[in-house]
C-alpha cells in the first residue's frame, strides 16, 4: 500500500503483465485479512464478480474492461477469433451482474476498441496490447476521477458534520480515493473535522466490514450503526447528511433523470434525511450514468436467499421454509437527492437539465 493525500492506497484490481491475468482483492476476506486472487479464466472471473469478491460499480467498469481485454489476450492469434469472442464472452461477461452498468460500460469500451483496431489493420498482437493497454488507462481515468469528486464534494462538508455512510463506496468498490469517501478523505485531508455513522448494510455487512475499515486505516473517526436504528441516532446525532454511491443513474432527459439505484437501504437513508432536513450526496463518475434506460427497463439484481438466511459465521437465523426477499439494489427518486458529485463537478436539481449538460462537458466518460 501507498498513500494518496490522507488515503490509505489499497489496489483493488491490477493486471499482472507477467502472468497475464487480472488480480483483485478479495472483498469478502476483508475485514479479517487481505487475500489476493487472480485468474485468466473468464469463468472464475465471473463467479469472483457474482460472489462479490470484486465489487463497487467503477471497479466493476474496471474489472469489465480488463476482463474483455483478457478475453482477447487468451484468443489465439487470429483477429476473427479475437473478435469472436469479445463479442460472445464479453457478453457473458457485461450479463454478470445486471444492475451496475460500469460492468457493461467497461465491456463496450474494449470492444469497440479492438473492432476500430481491426478494422485500422492492426495485427492480433497489436489488437491484444491495445486492449490491455486501454484496460489500464480507464484504471487510471478512474483514479483521477475519485480525486476529482473529492475536489468538488469536499466543499459540501463543514467541521461539525455528522455523515452518514451507506454500503462501501471507497477504494475498494472504486479506486482511488473512492466516490463516496472521496469528499470526506479530501475535506479530513484539508482539516475540516467530522464524524461519520457507517450503517451495517445488510445482509453482507459492507458498510460494516469494508467502509469502516477504511476510514479507520485513514484515522477518520467512524463509528457503525445496524440499518435500523439509523432514523433513531441522525435525529439524535443531528447528523448533517448522508453520502452514498451509486451503481446507475438514469441521465435521459426525462422526470426520471437523476433516478439513483445504488446498495439496497439507500432510498430509506433518502427518505428519512428529508423527513429530518438532512442532505442526501451521492458521488460517482461520468461512466455511472445511463443514457439509455428508463425506470421500467432497469432490471434490479435479485441474490441469493442464503445471504439472508445465515449470518457471515454460518448461523441460519431464518426458519426452515420460510421464504425470504433479497434485492440488491433500490431506486431512489430525484426529489430525494440533493445534489450529484462527479469527476466533472456538481449538479443539482433539475436534473434533466444539469445532467444532460454534463455529460456534454469535455472529459464525459458517457457521450450524449
Amino acid at each position: 500500500m501507498e498513500k494518496i493525500g490522507s488515503a490509505t492506497r489499497i489496489v483493488p484490481i491490477t493486471w499482472d503483465e507477467a502472468k497475464e491475468e487480472i488480480v483483485w482483492l478479495d472483498n469478502t476476506q476483508i475485514p479479517w485479512k487481505e487475500v489476493y486472487s487472480s485468474t485468466k479464466d473468464l469463468g472464475r472471473l465471473i463467479r469472483a464478480i457474482q460472489k462479490l469478491e470484486i465489487r463497487g460499480a467503477p471497479i466493476l467498469g474496471e474489472a469489465g474492461a480488463y476482463g474483455t481485454a483478457m478475453i482477447a489476450n487468451n484468443s489465439v492469434n487470429s483477429n476473427s477469433d479475437i473478435l469472436k469472442n469479445i463479442t460472445e464472452q464479453g457478453k457473458q461477461l457485461a450479463e454478470a451482474r445486471p444492475t451496475a452498468v460500469n460492468l457493461s460500460w467497461g465491456v463496450k469500451v474494449i470492444q469497440e476498441l479492438v473492432f476500430a483496431a481491426i478494422k485500422n489493420g492492426k495485427t492480433p498482437s497489436e489488437v491484444k496490447e491495445e486492449a490491455i493497454s486501454t484496460a489500464k488507462k480507464i484504471q487510471q481515468s478512474n483514479i483521477n476521477a475519485t480525486y476529482e469528486i473529492g475536489r468538488h464534494g469536499k466543499k459540501l462538508i463543514n467541521d461539525g458534520d455528522v455523515l452518514v455512510t451507506v454500503c462501501n463506496a471507497g477504494t475498494l468498490a472504486c479506486d482511488g480515493l473512492g466516490t463516496a469517501t472521496a469528499p470526506l478523505r479530501a475535506a479530513w485531508s484539508d482539516g475540516i473535522r467530522f464524524k461519520v455513522l457507517a450503517t451495517y448494510t445488510a445482509p453482507l455487512y459492507q458498510g460494516a466490514r469494508l467502509t469502516a475499515w477504511e476510514l479507520h486505516k485513514d484515522s477518520i473517526p467512524v463509528q457503525v450503526i445496524t440499518d435500523n436504528m439509523a432514523g433513531h441516532i441522525m435525529r439524535e446525532e443531528k447528523a448533517t447528511a448522508v453520502w452514498a454511491g451509486a451503481d446507475r443513474i438514469l441521465a435521459a432527459r426525462t422526470k426520471e433523470c437523476g433516478t439513483i439505484y445504488n446498495k439496497i437501504g439507500t432510498f430509506g437513508l433518502a427518505m428519512m434525511a428529508k423527513e429530518l432536513n438532512m442532505k442526501t450526496y451521492v458521488a460517482a463518475p461520468t461512466s455511472t450514468f445511463d443514457i439509455l434506460h428508463n425506470v421500467e427497463s432497469v432490471r434490479i439484481e435479485q441474490r441469493r436467499p442464503e445471504e439472508v438466511e445465515t449470518l457471515l459465521g454460518g448461523t441460519t437465523v431464518v426458519p426452515k421454509g420460510v421464504g425470504v426477499l433479497n434485492p440488491a439494489f433500490d431506486r431512489t427518486p430525484p426529489e430525494y437527492v440533493s445534489a450529484i458529485v462527479t469527476e466533472l463537478g456538481v449538479v443539482q436539481a433539475p436534473y434533466s437539465a444539469s445532467i444532460p449538460r454534463l455529460l456534454k462537458t469535455p472529459g464525459s466518460m458517457v457521450k450524449l
